[in-house]
Formats: structure tokens, sequence, C-alpha cells
């Protein structure tokens, strides 16, 4: 019996090593693959200690070996065509007649038209893997948008073909996906839970030194660009950023992405310290509906909306500038069904109370389309509310008004000279249909009208709370004894854009 078992040992052992010996490599790869995995979880749980201790320099070591297997190179090409400019023919020709230099295109000859010539652009971003079971990084849309092919480059060397990339404009996000392979992903954290002065690291490919990683503070929170026209509110932090890090994390010292490198603010175009992020609470729902839908359905409010100053506020009878004010209200839209109006003052949206109007356009994109919600705002001074039935935002969601900046102004102490418009000077200033008010013709420059922003052009149409139709009633409503102080008024451009103003007299 033992003679016998040693046989059969002797056995599995043989077929153990033909089996080794067949398939060694992938084995290898298997089993170096779940050691990494194993040693990944081991720090993870190693990290969790540390987060609760004083010491940065382990904290800072141990959160960059959790992150770093998750973080990826993400390489684009795109092939642009452009039209030969004679000059460059004409100046080799003069020097080298009809032989081109070695690499550079020959001459099309006298008389020969220009042809298009096809070049490879090629671009690197950054990426963190975020689910490695399926295979899904994220990136920026700025990195991968409009590129023929992209690659992702693992930490390991090996790089992959993206099957496919799902991409939102409005926020910067991308989602691609790569084929079933060995990834370690990273988590995503509360964004909303980090602090101004939280330590965090930025990890990525800057200028193309991949696996580069930075460390700093949150700077700030809620941070807009000039670039009105997305959704913004981004983590600022001085972790240094470069070009190569968009797309890569920002994390915290529980090895958590909080964040997705997106920008900086630079005069020389390198890290001055000013770097941007998109939280990652932002950054959850439109990942999933990348990933499930394919794109990114929004909520719908139909108003065009504004901040105010202190002035602007105290014309409207508030107590704070906290909130948003509705400049104008899309016909037929939610706002409009709803009763609200311009003028309007709104606070709060769904039992979230409304700092700005960068919050309040963030806060109704994320509601769910079809659902009812509360709407607290005030009017003339008094706080009221009704529930406004969210609908999916339009494809042309800039003519429809949500996310406006424009001006208009006044005349005389104001700075301002207007007249009645008529179809002519509608179409002189490039308006599709007339409008009734008083176009702007004159703004005196250093004046009221001009700092704030007026100019020739735009229509003004209410002058405090009274509708204008002509340059007589705009002159009898800012001559007016409670002009005195100032005047707040309605104004319109061309593009549609519609805000509202306060004009204090010029000095």
């Amino acid at each position: 019996m033992k003679a016998i078992n040693r046989w059969l040992s002797a056995g599995v052992l043989v077929a153990v090593v033909a089996y080794a010996a067949i398939d060694g490599p992938r084995i290898a790869t298997r089993i170096a693959f779940a050691v990494t995995q194993g040693q990944n979880q081991a720090a993870r749980e190693h990290l969790a200690t540390l987060a609760k201790g004083d010491t940065l320099s382990p904290l800072f070591v141990e959160v960059a070996k959790v992150l770093r297997p998750a973080v990826v190179e993400v390489r684009v090409t795109k092939k642009v065509k452009m039209q030969e400019t004679p000059d460059i023919n004409q100046f080799f020709q003069h020097f080298f007649g009809d032989e081109a230099p070695f690499g550079l295109p020959q001459s099309p000859g006298k008389g020969a038209k220009p042809q298009p010539r096809e070049y490879l652009q090629r671009g690197l971003g950054s990426g963190v893997v975020i689910d490695a079971k399926n295979g899904y990084i994220l990136t920026n849309y700025h990195v991968v948008g409009g590129a023929d092919e992209t690659q992702v480059v693992l930490p390991d060397g090996r790089t992959l073909k993206v099957e496919w990339a799902r991409t939102d404009p409005m926020t910067d996000l991308a989602i691609v996906k790569v084929g079933p392979t060995d990834l370690i992903e990273a988590p995503l954290g509360d964004s909303d839970a980090m602090q101004v002065g939280d330590c965090v690291l930025a990890i990525g490919a800057p200028e193309g030194l991949e696996q580069t990683v930075t460390a700093g503070i949150i700077s700030a929170k809620g941070r807009v660009t000039d670039h009105a026209k997305t959704y913004q509110s981004f983590i600022q932090t001085d972790a240094a950023i470069n070009h190569g890090n968009s797309g890569g994390p920002l994390v915290n010292t529980k090895g958590e992405v909080i964040g997705i490198n997106t920008a900086i603010v630079s005069e020389s175009g390198g890290n001055e310290g000013i770097g941007f992020a998109i939280p990652s609470n932002m950054v959850k729902s439109v990942m999933t509906q990348l990933i499930e839908k394919g794109k990114v359905t929004r909520g719908y409010l139909g108003v065009a909306i504004q901040g105010v100053d202190e002035k602007l506020a105290k014309s409207f009878h508030l107590s704070s500038t906290k909130g948003a004010l509705i400049a104008s209200v899309t016909p037929d839209g939610p706002a409009a069904k709803a009763g609200l109006k311009s003028g309007d003052f709104i606070v709060s949206v769904a039992g979230k109370p409304v700092e700005n109007s960068n919050e309040l356009r963030n806060l109704v994109a994320g509601l769910e389309v079809g659902k009812s919600v509360p709407v607290e705002f005030y009017r003339d001074g008094k706080k009221t509310s009704v529930s406004v039935t969210i609908e999916t935002q339009p494809a042309n969601m800039f003519a429809a008004g949500e996310m406006p900046e424009g001006g208009e102004t006044t005349a005389g102490k104001f700075g301002l000279q207007v007249q009645t418009v008529t179809k002519e000077l509608a179409q002189q200033y490039g308006y599709k249909t007339t409008p009734k008010g008083v176009v702007i013709t004159q703004v005196t420059p250093g004046s009221s009208a001009d700092s704030q922003g007026l100019k020739e052009g735009m229509v003004i149409t209410q002058v405090q709370d009274k509708d204008i139709d002509t340059a007589e009633q705009f002159k009898e409503a800012v001559s007016a004894k409670e002009a005195a102080e100032g005047v707040r008024l309605r104004v319109t451009d061309p593009s549609g854009m519609t805000r509202f103003v306060f004009l204090p007299p010029s000095k």
C-alpha cells in the first residue's frame, strides 16, 4: 500500500512539473499578481493604522505605495490634416531647386495647388483605475476627447489598447475601458468631508515622468474658473500639478481618490501652486451615468441665474447675498410652469441651501428628472416656496438660458446714453427679433455703467420694477426720487443672456 502511495505522489509531482513547464509563464504571472494584490491589501490595512498617528512622512510613503499601482499613463494619437503653405515650399525651393532635403516634402511645382497633408498629433495624460474587474479608468475629457487612438500604460510597463471611451465635456471627465487584465483599483472618497488645510497627494505623469508623487494641502473648495459654461466646484491644491498630470488622482491620507486633477492657473505654463481637481462626489454621478448609459442626463430648471452684490440685494429687499437671482425664465420651462418669475431670489432647492448661482447650477444638474422638488425663494422681500418638476436638460442648454453672463445700462449720471429700440437698431446690433426696451448707444468710460460691464448694443428692459418700452420712460424712471441712490436694471444682449445690475450714480 505504501508503495502505491509513493507511486501516486510521484505521479502527482510529475503532473505538476509537466503542467508548470507547459504553462509556466502564465502561472508565474498569476502568482506574481496575487502576491502584489496581497501586498497592496496589507499596505492598505497598515495605512488605516498610520492615518491615526501624527507622523506625515511614513503616512505619505504608505499612501503612495497604495495608490501608485492604480495610476496609469494615458497616451493618445489624433490625425490632423493641415494645408501645406506655399511659403514653406518656396523657401526650400529657393535653396534646393526642385529637390527638397531628406525628410521634407517635395515642392508641388509652379501653379500647383497646395495639398493637405496628414499629421499625427500626440498627447499624454494620466488616469486612475476605479474598477479593476471591469477595466474602468477615470481620466479627463480634454485628455482623450477627439482622439483616434488611445492607449493605457500600466505601472508595470504593459500597454493596453482602449476598447471604448465615454466622455462628458461639461465636467471634463471621461471613462475609458480596457480589456480584462490584472489591475489594482483605487476607491473614491467623500470630497465633501475634506476641509481646507487637509493634506493631499497628487499622482500622475507630469511632462511624461510616470508615477510622480507630489504633496500639498487643500487650499480652497468650490472654486470656479472663467469657463462659466461648464459645471465646476473645483478643489484647489498647492500639490505640484503640471502638464501630463491631467486625469490623475488627488488623494487623501486614507488612500482614497477625492479629486481628478484637471487644470492649473499659471502665468508661466508650469506649476505655480494653484491646481484644480474635480471633486470625487461630482465624479461619482457622472462616472455612473457614463458607464451605465453612455451619456450624462442632467436636471433642468429653465432659468437664467446670477449672483448679487450688497447693493443689488438691498434693491430687492434681501437680507443676504447668499442665493441665486433669476434673471429670466424660459417660457414653458419647469420654473415658468411652477410660477417662478424674473427677480425671484432662490435660497434652497430640494431642501438644500443655495450659496450662489454656481452652486444652484450644480445642484439642479444632479436632480432626478421627473421628480418634484420644493424651491424656496424671496419675492418682494417675502420668503415663499413652490414645487417644481425637474425636466431633462435640453441639448441646446446655453441657448435655453440656464447659464447666463452678460450686461446692460443707463444715461446721464449713470454713464449711459440710450435710445428706444427700433427694428433697424435691433438688426444693427444683431438681435433676431426686436426686443422691447431701450438700447444702450454709448457707455462713458470709467462710469458706473462701465464698471458693471454694460456695453453698447445691450437692451434695458426694466428699471427697478417697471418695464421700459421707450427712452422717455427710461429717463423718467432713472430721474425718480427713489433712483437717487442708484437704480436696478434688467438688461439683455443679442445672445439672449439676461441679468440684473445695480448702478449707483457715477462719481
